[in-house]
């Protein structure tokens, strides 16, 4: 089968984390033995330097497929219309590419509303039923943004099959859009193993770890104002954030404001090896997530045998057991530092092997493969 994945971008040295969901999704469905490709066009306003035009690839065996010419925010300067003309120019140019190089498509799998939209309205030519696949919070939310409502209004009725990553977000988009879905949870990447030597390694000091961007919806203020509150003594512990954004210098400011300068370090973005490597080295994970379709994070660090706080925040709560961690409610300052004393107290009470086996057995990419060319199949003997 051949599948083109409409991704939100290639990872890069400047941006390892955007589009690698995407990848490891699509390796495994090539380590399955289909024919993967992968598409985007990259539209966002970055300060480092990106090769115009479109970039042919190859990672694994996999055809990239990469169009950038100019931020299409420059654009928007103009007005809406010419923004519009814009974006129909280089997804109608990807489209003539693909169409050229890779020819024919059985499968069209985009990924995050937006993706999915554009593909809805410019890649028809290739005459390939879309399977879209949801996992972009805003459309996991009460009220929804305007402009959420309009994509999700005109795309998502396009579609040949919707997967939603949780059943949080399938009961939200069937009461905003009436539109039911598939629940294919997210995989964990193989790299993020256990490794049982590192674990029995002892540390001078306790060490959480949390790993996500520097965004409001990741609530690290919350994290950070809760380990102020902790009553486990300082010098016994200490919070490594991986990740990069725009709440940078608002989460120094608080970290300075309770004295954490020493307990508490931002140590920047990460690729995928090095966060397997500091979550290897952690006894355990925190996150407190005001809104997550799944959270992929988490069970990246249960993958490596860490146990978890996270949030009832839509995702983590469908699989972060009783043996896996501590739920927390969202923006719950007094529970959260309480269930980081509580895991400090009793880590060891936590069996990091069956947490890593356990979360193998769920989100491994050969599980989440197969869900996934079940319904590929489906719907590619209906067409």
């Amino acid at each position: 089968m051949n599948i083109l994945f409409i991704a939100r971008g290639i990872p890069n040295k400047n941006d390892p984390q955007w589009g690698s969901f995407e990848l490891s999704q699509a390796q495994a469905l090539a380590a399955a033995g289909h024919n993967v490709m992968i598409a985007s066009v990259d539209m966002r306003f970055r300060l480092y330097r990106r090769k115009i035009g479109m970039s042919i690839g190859n990672t694994d065996g996999i055809k990239t497929y990469n169009l950038f010419v100019i931020p299409v925010a420059i654009a928007g300067l103009f007005g809406s219309r010419a923004r519009q003309r814009l974006t129909a120019r280089l997804w109608h140019r990807l489209e003539r590419t693909i169409m050229k190089d890779a020819g024919k498509v059985d499968i069209i799998y985009t990924h995050y509303l937006g993706n999915t939209y554009r593909a809805t309205r410019y890649l028809q030519n290739l005459h390939a039923p879309i399977v879209a696949i949801e996992h972009w919070s805003e459309v996991n939310q009460p009220t929804l943004r305007p402009i959420v409502r309009k994509m999700g209004d005109e795309a998502y009725p396009k579609v040949a099959r919707l997967i939603t990553v949780s059943n949080a977000a399938r009961q939200s988009i069937l009461q905003h859009f009436g539109k039911d879905s598939d629940v294919v949870y997210n995989m964990v990447d193989p790299c993020f193993t256990y490794d049982a030597g590192i674990a029995t390694e002892h540390h001078d000091r306790f060490v959480f770890t949390a790993v996500g961007n520097l965004l409001t919806i990741k609530g690290y203020d919350t994290l950070i104002h809760a380990m102020g509150k902790v009553t486990t003594p300082r010098d016994k512990w200490e919070l490594q954030i991986v990740g990069h954004g725009k709440e940078r210098k608002h989460l120094e400011a608080l970290i300075a404001q309770y004295g954490l300068q020493k307990n508490i370090k931002l140590v920047g973005q990460k690729d995928k090896t090095e966060v397997q490597r500091l979550l290897s080295h952690s006894d355990a994970f925190v996150l407190a997530s005001r809104s997550e379709t799944f959270g992929v994070a988490y069970i990246e660090a249960m993958a490596c045998g860490l146990p978890v706080i996270a949030t009832r925040c839509g995702g983590p709560e469908e699989f972060v057991t009783e043996k896996d961690g501590l739920l927390v409610p969202v923006d719950d300052i007094d529970a959260l530092a309480k269930a980081v004393d509580y895991m400090y107290e009793h880590h060891e009470e936590y069996n990091r092997q069956a947490i890593a086996d356990n979360c193998k057995a769920r989100f491994s990419p050969e599980v989440i493969a197969g869900q996934l060319i079940e319904i590929f199949e489906e719907v590619a003997n209906k067409k």
